[in-house]
């Protein structure tokens, strides 16, 4: 009984740790593209906001597109 027990455990471990490397390659690859894609010129717009700590810096962008 333990023993079974023991070897679910460890298929649980590496089956979570297959999904957690797959999600990490799979956003590496979209991260890539996106660069890629930026690279050529085209902008993300939901990609710009700015950050949460940056609020100097979003309400001078909001001054710049109000004037």
């Amino acid at each position: 009984m333990e023993g079974i027990l023991s070897e679910m455990t460890v298929e649980a471990g590496v089956l979570l740790s297959a999904l957690s490397l797959l999600a990490f390659v799979i956003g590496g690859i979209l991260l890539g593209h996106l660069s890629e894609e930026e690279r050529k010129g085209k902008r993300f717009f939901w990609a710009e906001w700015p950050l949460p700590e940056s609020g100097a810096a979003f309400e001078e962008e909001q001054a710049r597109r109000a004037a």
